[in-house]
């Protein structure tokens, strides 16, 4: 089993699935691994690890730049064609098999992030053997219907401020979301001014922790910007997104949830989370939290994946077939 090294961590490139993926590891003792799947699409959390190391004692945890993210996008060519849903699940499937086997363990935990989550689910709902559970935070369920809640939210609290440019702004997005022409335009005004009014991410706090972080190099921040752009593709075909109506799953599946999260709506992922059938599930709730529980309570956010992975600790993704 991999130990960590003195600075704690380990990094290194894997061949999966035709590129030169990036990997950070945070060893441990014990023989579960969390695998670590990022939001964006294009957004490395990566250079948020190190923030959670205080807390985080309990088990390994795993995270990689998806294809078009990253130290990842900086190692390979990539082109838009070539970041779709399709091939970031097989990256995952080859991920999951070569983790597996470098820390010699079939205990593997998949923890999913915004977009992440997406990619979480659609996994779980396609290979349910090959993790014994699954764990969403900003966790994505209807798309329109989401960003439709966050809009009513946004628009109902300046109404009340009687904030008259904010309101004039949201009127110019039009028909949002649903008559929105340009998908990946339209959503990042529409998180602008959900940052400016106080419903969204503190971008301002995030960027500080990201630039400080050991692992970050003046070529991440340029892979920030090139990752938006890359996945503009991926982005507009989000808008598509929704599994409203499957509610049958073959895994445990936890929900961390953000009770000030209006980016992803907590309270729609609340409502789905009491639909889903599951071997087991799971509902933590996070007081003043927004979309980035792990760098607004770093340390609640910790103790939730702790209990879930105490909950599993010794199960194989085998159970799941007895």
């Amino acid at each position: 089993m991999q130990k960590p090294d003195k600075k704690g961590y380990t990094e290194e490139y894997v061949k999966i699935n035709g590129i030169h993926q990036y990997f950070l590891h945070y060893p441990s003792e014990q023989r579960e691994v969390i695998l670590h799947l990022h939001g964006g699409p294009g957004g490395s959390s990566a250079q948020l690890a190190y923030t959670l190391r205080q807390y985080w004692d309990f088990c390994g945890i795993v995270y990689y730049d998806q294809r078009g993210t990253g130290k990842t996008l900086t190692k390979n060519k990539t082109h838009p064609h070539d970041i779709t849903l399709e091939n970031l699940l097989e990256d995952l499937r080859q991920t999951i098999i070569y983790v597996k086997e470098k820390y010699q363990t079939d205990r593997i935990i998949l923890l999913g992030h915004s977009w992440g989550s997406v990619l979480g689910t659609q996994y779980i709902l396609r290979y349910p053997n090959d993790v014994i559970a699954y764990i969403g935070y900003g966790q994505v369920v209807d798309m329109l219907r989401g960003e439709k809640l966050g809009y009513d939210e946004l628009r109902k609290s300046l109404e009340e401020k009687g904030a008259v440019k904010g309101i004039k702004k949201l009127d110019a997005l039009g028909d949002y979301p649903h008559g929105a022409k340009n998908y990946p335009k339209t959503i990042l005004r529409f998180r602008k001014l959900q940052i400016k009014y106080g419903y969204g991410v503190n971008t301002k706090k995030l960027m500080d922790i990201v630039t400080k972080s050991p692992l970050f190099t003046v070529k991440d921040g340029f892979a920030m910007w090139r990752g938006q752009r890359l996945n503009k593709r991926l982005v507009a075909n989000l808008v598509k997104y929704n599994t409203w109506d499957i509610t049958d799953y073959s895994v445990p599946v936890y929900y961390i949830l953000g009770r000030k999260d209006w980016q992803t709506p907590s309270v729609l992922a609340a409502e789905y989370f009491e639909r889903i059938n599951t071997p087991q599930k799971g509902l933590y709730w996070l007081e003043d939290v927004g979309h980035f529980p792990e760098v607004d309570n770093p340390e609640g956010f910790c103790a939730a994946v702790k209990e879930i992975v105490q909950i599993h600790h010794g199960r194989t993704s085998a159970y799941l077939q007895g």
